[in-house]
């Protein structure tokens, strides 16, 4: 008996399969969860093979090929992902613990860790449930364009669509869209809020890669 005897139920979906016209598989989006309550959690290759970019901190970088997407406003989670075709940083990498690169105000009254404009955020550092910095990786050229400020220090601010799980179970979170990079992360110590945990992300447009 053969496939083509007339009477095998799988023939026509064998001969559709076969004469298919040939092409590359399409890509996966993938994800990866990020938390440092047990020391650091450095994914990328590359980052460890480098010294210790926060000594004392305890650090989170995303995979290789991955950017950080979204972050939590307590226990230190993070989400990482390759969604939206982002360019994937071979430039180096840089340590932000202040505000030398920020140039608009985009949280008022905050104090913001924000990437040079050739960068995006691909890790973060804390110290007990401050944020101590984060690690900016540089693609070279400006990697977005447009900006908007993601408020998450009260409830969850995440795409209607958003990806990726409850990546912080019990916690607030901010997450940017699919076709956007992080920036920057806003936090202020308040009276009633002591600790330096982040509230807000500046979420950038991806630049697209033909322009």
């Amino acid at each position: 008996m053969f496939i083509d005897d007339g009477d095998d139920w799988r023939a026509p979906a064998w001969h559709r399969l076969v004469g298919a016209a040939a092409g590359g598989a399409r890509p996966v989006d993938t994800w990866r969860m990020l938390g440092v309550d047990h020391g650091d959690l450095v994914q990328s290759a590359r980052m460890r093979g480098e010294p210790d970019w926060d000594p004392g901190a305890r650090k989170a970088v995303c995979p290789d090929g991955q950017r950080l997407i979204g972050l939590s406003h307590t226990g230190s989670r993070g989400l990482c992902s390759d969604t939206g075709g982002a360019d994937q940083w071979d430039a180096g990498y840089e340590v932000v613990r202040d505000e030398r690169h920020v140039t608009d105000d985009w949280a008022p009254g905050f104090t913001k860790f924000q990437c040079p404009p050739d960068s995006f955020v691909t890790g973060y550092a804390a110290r007990s449930a401050d944020l101590s910095s984060v690690l900016c990786g540089k693609v070279g050229e400006p990697p977005g364009t447009t900006g908007r400020t993601v408020w998450f220090d009260r409830a969850d601010a995440r795409p209607p669509d958003a990806h990726g799980g409850d990546f912080a179970s019990g916690h607030f979170k901010g997450q940017c869209a699919d076709g956007e990079n992080i920036a920057g992360v806003a936090w202020s110590a308040r009276v009633y809020s002591p600790t330096r945990e982040p509230d807000a992300l500046l979420c950038q447009t991806i630049r697209p890669r033909d322009e």
